[in-house]
């Protein structure tokens, strides 16, 4: 359960070439209704989640609308119909007048470091937004440059921790 910046939203709906998604696991419409989806099912389960930290249900239903605004964008048929549940989001879904009003209320649960969270959590699916976020000076950002180097790190690492033994717990 992952809210995205609205500014990730942004540039996957309106900045990616198709060309980005060459490799990915992932698709536009994957990611746009991905971050729509979670944010019902935290609702629904009504647990608290670190990565859902936007409390507040009318500013969550403005986030909400942003969410569907850019699955307008890259064609996702998310359904607000499910919002009408939850009285205080719907509202917040509806009193939106535009774009920029939904972003007063939602921009301040964001900064540059979570934006760099999810450049890297969708890196790591094979779409870089990195230079959109940084441009020519994105490679000094990126922790590693290409997925191949990624899975070699990640299955050197597991090997090893596959030769660890670990101790009986009493």
């Amino acid at each position: 359960m992952r809210l995205l910046s609205p500014e990730t939203l942004r540039i996957v709906s309106t900045l990616c070439k198709d060309s980005d998604f060459d490799n990915a696991t992932v698709s536009r419409k994957q990611i746009v209704s991905h971050a729509f989806t979670e944010q019902l099912k935290f609702l629904a389960s009504g647990k608290s989640h670190p990565k859902c930290f936007i409390t507040n249900h009318e500013h969550l239903g403005k986030y909400l609308h942003l969410v569907k605004h850019y699955g307008d964008i890259v064609g996702c048929n998310l359904n607000i119909e499910n919002l009408m549940k939850y009285d205080l989001v719907y509202i917040g879904f509806c009193d939106v007048y535009s774009v920029d009003d939904a972003l007063c209320y939602v921009d301040e649960y964001f900064d540059r470091d979570y934006l760099f969270s999810d450049a890297v959590s969708l890196y790591f699916k094979g779409v870089n937004i990195f230079p959109y976020i940084y441009g020519d000076a994105w490679q000094k950002y990126c922790p590693i440059i290409n997925l191949k180097e990624i899975k070699r790190i990640v299955d050197k690492t597991l090997s090893k921790e596959k030769e660890i033994d670990y101790l009986p717990i009493d």
